[in-house]
């Protein structure tokens, strides 16, 4: 007696269930995506305060060792004004002899050894500017990139036109030192010296409440014991916007929307300022697309790293309605009206 055979066909997807299976999958992925997004950036942005922390610990370190902070840059070309000093100019100069005294360099050289980049900094020839130490200058330093913003130069957004010569592909950065509740820098293409964000001089004091320096001066340097309204309510460093004019703008406007860039030229560079108002019509606050101004890549705000060293995220919707404000506060050292970051709104 025979027996049927068991059939050897196996059922498989249909084309219905295979297109369920699909989408079940894409809804997952869809759920999850925000979740790796959101994941990637919080560890992002650990990694910035954490550079800032130890940018700020540097100064630290170097005020302990020299009795001071470093100045904002090291320059002698200037214009006729008071302190009109650019920084720009006498970076980018060509042929610089030894005697010419030429330097242009930044404040973020001075504390190299104290980040673990001493051979960038023995390296560093002090007889020549900064396009006369170009293969270093361009050297990319991790700890002066956020993360959140990008790895290094990027061509595609023009990082590159921002630098002191365009050929160049490394040696950002996207944090600054604080120069106070001040007009930092001219932002007039019609400027004697032409639109290259020199030092405003004259312009560290103008209508408002007491002294509205910061830590950071263009030839000045300051001491620990200068922060009069305390260490913690002052700050000493934090992040910088990088802009690139907008298309079609020329002069003055396309000006006060460009950025300079590199950790080892001085100037607006590696600088900025909480001013509302100056002369400059600086709008005040964070993310401003003002180039004076500090901002980041951060959804709501930035990171600050105060003069005692510690780290704070300060909202963009910090109050800087004048050069009064809690924010424009913040930065000054030693006017007497202390701001305190419980004021600030995070």
């Amino acid at each position: 007696m025979s027996h049927p055979r068991a059939s050897s066909h196996r059922r498989g997807f249909s084309l219905v269930e295979l297109l369920v299976v699909i989408a079940i999958i894409a809804v997952l992925i869809g759920m999850l995506l925000p979740a790796v997004q959101s994941a990637r950036e919080s560890a992002r942005r650990i990694s910035c305060a954490n550079n800032l922390r130890q940018i700020a610990t540097a100064l630290l370190q170097f005020e302990s060792s020299n009795s001071r902070f470093p100045k904002a840059a090291d320059v002698t070309d200037k214009d006729t004004c008071a302190d009109c000093y650019d920084p720009w100019g006498e970076a980018r100069r060509t042929g610089v002899a030894p005697s010419d005294k030429k330097r242009g360099t930044s404040w973020m050289l001075e504390i190299l050894p104290h980040i673990e980049e001493n051979s960038i900094y023995s390296a560093w020839n002090r007889e020549t500017n900064v396009v006369g130490n170009a293969a270093l200058a361009q050297t990319d330093i991790a700890g002066f990139y956020c993360p959140s913003r990008r790895s290094g130069i990027r061509v595609g957004n023009d990082d590159h036109l921002n630098l002191v010569d365009s050929s160049w592909r490394g040696g950002g950065t996207d944090y600054g030192g604080c120069m106070g509740r001040v007009q930092g820098f001219v932002s007039s293409a019609a400027d004697t010296i032409d639109a290259r964000h020199r030092f405003a001089g004259t312009g560290f004091t103008f209508a408002g409440s007491g002294r509205h320096e910061g830590i950071f001066r263009p030839t000045a340097a300051i001491t620990a014991a200068a922060i009069q309204d305390g260490m913690s309510n002052t700050i000493l460093v934090g992040e910088v916007q990088r802009l690139r004019p907008l298309s079609g703008t020329t002069g003055t406007v396309a000006d006060e929307r460009t950025s300079q860039d590199g950790w080892a030229v001085g100037g607006n560079a590696n600088l900025f300022v909480t001013a509302t108002g100056n002369p400059n019509h600086n709008p005040g606050g964070l993310n401003n697309l003002f180039f004076e101004s500090p901002g980041s890549e951060h959804v709501g705000g930035g990171f600050f790293a105060m003069a005692d060293g510690s780290v704070q995220f300060i909202s963009e919707f910090v109050d800087a309605s004048d050069n009064n404000s809690v924010f424009a506060l913040l930065g000054s050292m030693s006017d007497g009206f202390v701001s305190s970051l419980a004021l600030a709104g995070n």
